[in-house]
Parts: structure tokens; C-alpha cells; sequence
């Protein structure tokens, strides 16, 4: 038992390593490689996204203030936006007690220069933060347009308005936290206004946290047209950053996680973005479940999940079932973790190792069920009952291959005088002989239910409650001896008849504790039991010389055939033995109802008792029953001096 403990142990640690391991690493490089599946983890994180976050009601800091058709449609021209319009805008804004200000539009190139010294002046003058967008030649600025920028704006003013967006499908997906030019770092737009507001800015990529809005057709954050910012009340304004840039059809939309969701415009205004993000920094917010950390432990749990679940031996069918049915409840359970505490685990990853780790498991335990069938077809299909044999292939995990302690019967058999027969015959003749003869009583064996231990020479072995349960295994194992004895002594008649000196069958049984199970080296072995009930059935097969009886069953035997007749031999101590084994000798119908057993019953009782007498008595039974060798043997015992019913057997 302790040998197959620890072979499975180290079978589970070897599938662990050879199986999961591998399934998690390609759970967690999968996703990130194939653009396929990268895409497809993309989506199903933008629909927990778009459809699961919680509603919110618009943010109290931010408001846009966009650049719209309506808007444009007030200038002599589109492009660039009217400087002398962003110069009023920036003067309102100011005077209404804005927070900050964040212009997401270049002021590279000159305009009308009246225009532009207005809006200069104004920039410089304001008393309220100001950041606007910037840019150089590395961000696909010509030289002239740099260096318009540079001269424009001063450092304090410049910050980087890039989004990140996925390689795979365009999307934003982080907030940018800054980066160098020339030399010198540049935050962030975000950054760069959060640090106005005395927030500390992140210093590395983030992912972007979205905010639900309150309903379908309600905004994230408050949103007027630029246009209109003079016709606010002050109180609208005061105390907000206000974002200005364009909602064009056409100019700076991207693709967000909203993106194909929703109804309406599936990309999102640039400024609207930065918005989506300032909001996630001001208000500390982080994604829960992007971390390297957690993406690792979920994959490996889908990667051990696919092996445990692979390994119970279902047949295909339900154990695939099940599988998909696992890997189903998976995604409702990580779908439901983002709708009640916003974990943003991934399910590509998980779900690639939980298939590849399911599917190698089943290869594997599908290639040992199948050689498990093909031993258990070997190794029994000759010694077994075909019902036994194919109840075992239908489920091997009812054969203890590593061996274990049950109760069985084990039934000895053994020719007489065969050692003389095969020194006095041919090869040719004995062979053939001996071979019919084991044949039929292997066979008597099998239709029994019993599975043949092992055949030496003449002699079979033969269990019964095992491999398979049998809560009547001692009643199979007397009716097998009965029905062994009846072909023996049939079988032995006409070898008689013709000749040849076929001696009779002995048999032996007892039921007891034994160890079950599969013993031998790495080349060869078999299935047998071992144990002293083992030893007992074969001494009681040789008790049968003493006695002149066929077949001796032991007490422990007798006692579970409630439908069989027995009759007493005695409390037998087998060599070896210091206990006394009270032996029975089982019989037929016709052999119970023979005057011969009536009479020795009566005289066992006398026998038992240890009455005066009893030499006479059996002598007396055994010159009226000269057939009966129990009797005979009985009467010259008590003649030579015994006593009672103890008898001590000096040999096997």
C-alpha cells in the first residue's frame, strides 16, 4: 500500500511538472504572441467592461469643454482652431474660477499674428495651472513646427498628450504616464495636470480604469460646447479642471473598450480619454486583477484545474462534458468576480491552459485506461469469468493493481499419485491427459467466479472475493468444490477404465484476511494473494490423506453457507498450528441423506462429549458402513487411543 501511495505521489508530481507547468506557460504566452487570441482577450476585457462596470455619475472635478461642428462653423476658417477664440475661452475660464485648464489641441504653426500675441499674452498672464498639448520631431513633428511649439509654450506649460494604444487592435488601454525629449522628461497630460492639483503623478504605465456612465445616453463627465463656456454660471466652473478639445467626427477619435458595445459613435473624442484617465489618477483608483501576480495564479489554477478534472476515470463522453461544462462555469465565475469587485482577471490565458493541461491529461489517462484494459484482458481473460473480465475492462479502478488486504476464499486442489503417473507414462501421453483434466477444472472454476491463482504441476489455486467483490465468495467456493469433485471423480473412472492409474482430486478451503494484489519484479508478475488463509486451504487439502475424505472446509468457510450440508471431521491442528481449526466435509443431497451420515452424526455428538465407549461405538458404525473412509478413519483413531475430537496432524 505504501509503494502505491508513492507511486502516485510521484506520478501527480511528474504530471505536474511535465503537464501544468508547460500549460501555464503557454496559457500566459498564448495570448500575448497569437494575435488571434490577443485580440479575442482584448474583446472579452472590453465587454466585461462596457457592459459589467458600475454606472457612475459624472465625475465632480472634470468637465470637457469641446471643440464641436457648431463650434468650427464660428470661424473664417477650421484649422488651425481660432487663437483669438482659446484666448476668450482660457480669459472666461479663468474669471469663473477654474481649477486647472488642459488644452488638448498643438499650437504649432502661426495663425493670424494679432491672434497669436492675444493668446501669449493671455497664457502668460494666467494665475490659474495651465497645460497644454506638446510635442516634438519624435512624436512626427517637422523641425519648423517643433520649434514653433517650443518657442510658444514654456516647460511649465508642456505636457505629452500620446495614448497608448494595443498593438493588436488599436485600443486604448493606458493611462501615459510622460516620457523624454531631448534630454529632458515631459509628463504626461495627465500627469502633468494631476501634479497641478498636488496629486502625485504615476510614474510608470497604468492601466486605464473606465467610468461607466450613469446611463445609455448620459456622458462620463459633463460636457459643453466651447462655445457656450461664457453662458455657464460661474458655479458650473469653479473649482473644476476643465479639458478643452475636439468632438469631430473624423479629427482624434480612437478606439476604446466602448468601442462596438455600445449604440452611437464607437470611438471616443482624444480629450474624453484623457478625461477617463485624469479621473482614475485624482481619485486613486487602480485596476484589481492586472497584475502580473494574479494573471500568473489564475492561469495556473486553470492549468491544474484541466489536469484534476481530466484524471477522474469517467469514460470520454461525460468526462468531456464535464470539461466543458467546468470550463463554462470558469468564465461565469471570473465574468461575475469583474461585475461584484472589478477583478479584471484574464480568460484566454486561463482558459488556454485549462484545455491544454485538460487535453494532455486525457490523452494520457485515455493511453493508461487503455493499457490498464489490455493487462486486465491479459492477465485475466484465461483465469476469470468473461462477465468478471469485461466488468474489470469497464472499470479497471475495481482491481487493486497495488495490491491491497481483503477477506476472501481460497480453494486448493491437488491429484493424487500424480508424480507416480508422470514417472511411469510418456510425456506424450500424461501431457494431453493432464492438460484435459486442468482444463475443465479451471473451467468448473470460472463458472464459479472464481479467478485462478496459479496452476503448479497438478494443482490449481483458486480465489474467490477477488479481484472483484463477492459477498458470497465461500458459497461459490463450496459449490466449485462440490462440482470440481463430481467431474474429478468421473474424470478419474474412465482413465481407470482404460488403464491409466488416475488417482482422485483433494481439495481444500478457507475464508479469511489475505493480501490481494499484483506481486513481482519489473519483468515479471501476477496477480495472487498471499497470507495464512492462503497456507491454511492447502493444509486442509493435504488433511484430506488422513481423513479419506475429497474436500475439507474450514469453520470460517462453513459458517457463510447457509444453503449447503455439512458434517463434522473435528478440531484439526495442522502442522505448524498449536490451535485447533474445527474442519467440515461438505455433501451432496444424496450423500446427507445416506443412513451412513446419520449414523456418524449421532456418534459425533457422543464423539464431542468424549463419552465412554467410543471406540466400540465406531466400530460398530464402521463394520455397518464399510464405505465410509471418515468413519474408518474415525473408528481406527479412537481404537489406537485418541480421544475426543482434537486431532493433531504430524504431516501436511
Amino acid at each position: 500500500m505504501a509503494s502505491k501511495s508513492s507511486r502516485q505521489r510521484w506520478l501527480s508530481a511528474i504530471l505536474l511538472i511535465v503537464i501544468v507547468l508547460p500549460a501555464a506557460l503557454a496559457g500566459w504566452a498564448l495570448p500575448r504572441y497569437v494575435p488571434l487570441l490577443a485580440a479575442l482577450e482584448n474583446r472579452l476585457a472590453d465587454l466585461r467592461v462596457a457592459t459589467l462596470a458600475p454606472s457612475l455619475p459624472p465625475h465632480e472635478r472634470i468637465i470637457l469643454a469641446t471643440l464641436t461642428e457648431e463650434t468650427l462653423a464660428r470661424f473664417p476658417y477650421r484649422s488651425p482652431v481660432d487663437r483669438g477664440f482659446l484666448a476668450d475661452l482660457l480669459t472666461t475660464l479663468q474669471d469663473k474660477g477654474a481649477a486647472a485648464v488642459g488644452l488638448d489641441i498643438l499650437l504649432d504653426q502661426p495663425t493670424e499674428s494679432a491672434k497669436d500675441s492675444v493668446l501669449r499674452r493671455v497664457v502668460a498672464n494666467l494665475q490659474m495651472p495651465f497645460i497644454a498639448a506638446y510635442a516634438t520631431e519624435q512624436d512626427q513633428l517637422t523641425a519648423q513646427q517643433a520649434a514653433y511649439l517650443d518657442e510658444f509654450l514654456s516647460k511649465d506649460h508642456r505636457a505629452l498628450v500620446n495614448l497608448m494604444r494595443d498593438r493588436v487592435d488599436g485600443a486604448v488601454r493606458w493611462v501615459y504616464p510622460g516620457g523624454e525629449r531631448n534630454g529632458t522628461w515631459v509628463p504626461g497630460f495627465v500627469a502633468a495636470l494631476a501634479a497641478s492639483q498636488g496629486t502625485t503623478p504615476p510614474k510608470t504605465v497604468q492601466p486605464m480604469v473606465w467610468r461607466q456612465p450613469p446611463g445609455p445616453d448620459q456622458p462620463a463627465f459633463k460636457r459643453f460646447p466651447a462655445h457656450a463656456m461664457g453662458f455657464l454660471p460661474a458655479d458650473w466652473i469653479e473649482g473644476k479642471i476643465v479639458l478643452i478639445g475636439v468632438d469631430l467626427p473624423f479629427e482624434d477619435r480612437h478606439r476604446t473598450p466602448f468601442s462596438g458595445f455600445r449604440d452611437g459613435p464607437g470611438d471616443v473624442p482624444g480629450v474624453a480619454i484623457h478625461a477617463h484617465a485624469l479621473a482614475q489618477v485624482l481619485d486613486g483608483s487602480r485596476p484589481t486583477g492586472r497584475e502580473d501576480w494574479a494573471a500568473w495564479m489564475v492561469i495556473a489554477l486553470g492549468a491544474l484545474l484541466g489536469l484534476l478534472l481530466a484524471r477522474p476515470s469517467w469514460s470520454m463522453a461525460p468526462k468531456v462534458l464535464g470539461g466543458l461544462a467546468a470550463l463554462a462555469t470558469g468564465w461565469v465565475i471570473l465574468f461575475a468576480l469583474y461585475a461584484t469587485l472589478q477583478w479584471q482577471l484574464p480568460l484566454i490565458g486561463p482558459s488556454a491552459a485549462y484545455v491544454l493541461a485538460f487535453g494532455v491529461t486525457l490523452a494520457f489517462m485515455a493511453d493508461r485506461m487503455r493499457k490498464q484494459k489490455m493487462f486486465v484482458e491479459g492477465a485475466f481473460s484465461r483465469y476469470v469469468d468473461p462477465a468478471v473480465v469485461k466488468e474489470l475492462v469497464a472499470d479497471p479502478t475495481k482491481l487493486a493493481l497495488g495490491g491491497e488486504r481483503r477477506e476472501i476464499t481460497s480453494l486448493f486442489t491437488d491429484l493424487a499419485g500424480f508424480t507416480s503417473m508422470i514417472e511411469q507414462r510418456q510425456p506424450g501421453e500424461v501431457v494431453p491427459l493432464l492438460n484435459s483434466y486442468l482444463d475443465r477444472m479451471c473451467r468448473i472454476a470460472t463458472d464459479h467466479g472464481g479467478t485462478i491463482d496459479k496452476i503448479i504441476g497438478d494443482a490449481v489455486s483458486v480465489l474467490f472475493g477477488a479481484p472483484l467483490d463477492q459477498p458470497d465468495h465461500a458459497q461459490r467456493a463450496v459449490d466449485c468444490a462440490l462440482a470440481m469433485q463430481a467431474f474429478a471423480e468421473s474424470f478419474a473412472q474412465r482413465q481407470q477404465d482404460q488403464g491409466i492409474p488416475f488417482g482422485h482430486t483433494r481439495i481444500g478451503i478457507n475464508t479469511g484476511s489475505a493480501l490481494v494484489g499484483n506481486f513481482g519484479g519489473e519483468v515479471f508478475f501476477d496477480y495472487t494473494a498471499h497470507g495464512d488463509t492462503i497456507n491454511t486451504a492447502a493444509r486442509l487439502e493435504g488433511a484430506n490423506k488422513y481423513f479419506g475424505t475429497r474436500i475439507c472446509v474450514a469453520e470460517t468457510t462453513r459458517v457463510q453457507c447457509r444453503d449447503l450440508v455439512f458434517r463434522p471431521i473435528g478440531s484439526v491442528v495442522l502442522k505448524g498450528k498449536t490451535q485447533g481449526l474445527m474442519v467440515h466435509e461438505p455433501l451432496t443431497i444424496e450423500q446427507a441423506a445416506a443412513p451412513a451420515v446419520a449414523a456418524y452424526l449421532e456418534a459425533f455428538q457422543a464423539m464431542e462429549k468424549d463419552q465412554d465407549g467410543l471406540p466400540q461405538l465406531f466400530a460398530d458404525i464402521a463394520q455397518r458402513h464399510p464405505d465410509d473412509t471418515l468413519i474408518a478413519y474415525h473408528a481406527r483413531r479412537l481404537a489406537e487411543g485418541g480421544r475426543g475430537m482434537t486431532i493433531v496432524l504430524e504431516g501436511k
